[in-house]
């Protein structure tokens, strides 16, 4: 496996990472509602043994997880991944480029079980197919394993968003406040106004490796497709209700394959009591605790990263 290092982190992702990607990559859109393209990408591996679907998180895109998909390649995996409706290059519902919008999150669910039944499984042929999936992508990964418990092998949830946390405000009230004020067309718009794309810092990141931010926030800078940074309001209540849904006795009982939960010790963007319940509950959920570390397990560097890719790699087997 060759690791990228954090010194001279971007010189190595544009000389080793892209040019090898792009090589290997395929983009197309798969339009499960007319009208309403989701934007996907196929990467070949030379002699794959099984296929990996990644599902990413809240304000991201496919293009975040280039490092991620390198290591997935090198590891001998087929690669998917979509951009989720509202995000990088897929349909939007709303004018607002920085706000992210889905009128259902179901929409999240059926776009990923559409993608996965119509195009990965007719390529991969007898591949098993597994699931990775980053934070809001993790919801909608438990949403997808719960209610199409045939469709993956295993999956890996990074750092899901099993439950919201809103300060000082109980989230049944947060819900009820996004569920009136979202009404119509506002529903739409953010709690606040966001008319342009905001300074971002390391510091206030969810990164664990300043270059990895540096490489990526560089990309958001060139394309507004990347720029999005709040979600709508009617987003904030189907999130809300959506970790609701998945963290159910009911839901989770409905698991039927093996899953692999990472946790960072330091994650300020999910609740890590949800996830530990989530895993309680799960039948065949392993819970892997990470110390010291911010949500964006992906976005790490040295001997951490190698032994988080590790360690998918094993539980892939």
């Amino acid at each position: 496996m060759r690791w990228i290092q954090d010194e001279n982190y971007a010189q190595q992702m544009q000389n080793e990472v892209e040019p090898y990607l792009a090589a290997r990559r395929e983009t197309g859109l798969d339009e499960r509602v007319q009208g309403q393209p989701v934007c996907f990408e196929h990467y070949r591996a030379d002699a794959p043994k099984g296929v990996i679907v990644i599902s990413h998180g809240f304000t991201e895109s496919i293009a975040k997880f280039a490092e991620s998909i390198y290591y997935m390649l090198q590891a001998g995996y087929e690669v998917w991944g979509l951009d989720h409706r509202g995000h990088g290059r897929s349909f939007r519902a709303n004018d607002n480029p920085y706000v992210v919008h889905v009128d259902r999150f179901e929409d999240y669910v059926e776009d990923l079980r559409h993608l996965t039944e119509k195009r990965v499984k007719p390529a991969a042929g007898d591949l098993p197919i597994y699931l990775f999936c980053h934070s809001m992508g993790g919801c909608v990964g438990a949403w997808t394993i719960e209610q199409y418990p045939e469709l993956f092998r295993k999956a890996v949830l990074s750092s899901p968003m099993l439950g919201l946390s809103f300060g000082k405000i109980p989230v049944p009230v947060a819900y009820a406040f996004a569920t009136l004020k979202g009404l119509g067309e506002k529903g739409k718009e953010p709690l606040s106004p966001v008319t342009a794309f905001p300074k971002e810092t390391y510091e206030d990141s969810a990164s664990n490796s300043r270059p990895r931010f540096d490489w990526y926030y560089e990309k958001k800078l060139a394309s507004v497709k990347l720029q999005t940074c709040a979600g709508s309001t009617r987003w904030g209540r189907e999130a809300i209700r959506a970790t609701w849904h998945v963290t159910s006795p009911k839901q989770i009982a409905r698991i039927r394959i093996p899953v692999l939960l990472f946790q960072a010790e330091k994650d300020s963007y999910v609740r890590n009591d949800a996830q530990d319940a989530f895993a309680a509950k799960a039948p065949t959920c392993e819970l892997v605790k990470l110390p010291g570390l911010r949500h964006e397990l992906y976005m790490n560097g040295g001997e951490g990263l190698r032994e988080y890719w590790e360690k998918i790699f094993a539980f892939l087997g």
